[in-house]
């Protein structure tokens, strides 16, 4: 049984490496695929080489020109600001795809987006870290205790709570800070 879910394990991390599918190579609508990778903002360079690697394996070599005028289409859609917000606040690496003359306003959009994404992270960290430290507390012995152990124990449980409400503090600036990043990004919006 073992043998059988690592095997399944082992197959599917497998067909997960594969940048086409074996349908796509033989079918060869190297427009529409250059057109999807574009419009997914992957590098150009890295996706095409990917596609002809899985593609040799059913002795089909992909159509370059056309994968290209189809991956530019693409990145028409991509290199948006909206695209840029969208995968900013997803937290998705940029891959430097867009042309120069729309990459500003990409970047203006995927910045915003980014400010977004780390302040939802940084408020997550600190909420983690206060249920560890609440956590810990939990823990501190309370009763049968010496007056030595339970004088540190008392200190150490009032430094626990001084660290609570610090990064309470923190985590109410962070919720500050994602709320004004949050209006800059409706006025973002609203000014497309």
């Amino acid at each position: 049984m073992f043998r059988f879910a690592a095997l399944l394990l082992i197959l599917a991390t497998l067909s997960g490496c594969a940048s086409i599918s074996r349908e796509d190579c033989l079918e060869g609508d190297w427009a529409a695929i250059g057109e999807r990778d574009g419009e997914t903002g992957r590098a150009s360079e890295a996706q095409f080489a990917r596609h002809v690697t899985a593609c040799a394996k059913v002795e089909v070599t992909p159509e370059r020109t056309l994968w290209e005028q189809g991956y530019a289409r693409g990145l028409v859609t991509y290199c948006t600001p909206q695209t840029g917000l969208r995968e900013g606040e997803a937290g998705r690496p940029y891959r430097n795809v867009c042309p120069v003359a729309t990459e500003a306003r990409f970047l203006q959009g995927y910045e915003l987006g980014l400010s977004a994404h780390r302040q939802r992270a940084r408020i997550q960290e600190i909420g983690r870290e206060i249920a560890q430290l609440q956590g810990l507390g939990s823990f501190l012995p309370r009763e049968n205790l010496s007056e030595a152990e339970a004088a540190a124990a008392q200190r150490e449980r009032q430094a626990n709570q001084s660290e609570i409400m610090l990064l309470r503090l923190d985590q109410s600036l962070a919720r500050a800070q994602l709320l004004r990043i949050e209006r800059e990004i409706r006025a973002f919006r609203a000014a497309l």
